[in-house]
């Protein structure tokens, strides 16, 4: 979550473009009705910290994802 820097109010990220595989820029409004500022920032993969490896054989149930979370399935339009 991100604040405003004119009036310290919580500011929403309306937007983001993906810049390269480790930096996105978001674009922020503040929510503050009087104040409006919009306002963009820079986040960035700075470190990994651990690759984590799945327990070869093991998988998880398809079903317990939500849809939008499956990855490059979620768009499928095969009928």
């Amino acid at each position: 979550m991100m604040r405003c820097l004119k009036c310290g109010a919580v500011a929403r990220t309306r937007t983001s473009v993906r810049l390269s595989e480790r930096t996105q820029r978001n674009y922020h409004q503040c929510q503050n009705m009087l104040c409006g500022t919009c306002f963009t920032t820079l986040q960035e993969v700075e470190k990994i910290l651990t690759d984590a490896k799945p327990t070869e054989g093991a998988e998880l149930p398809r079903e317990l994802f939500h849809p939008n979370h499956l990855g490059d399935d979620q768009m499928g339009l095969d009928f």
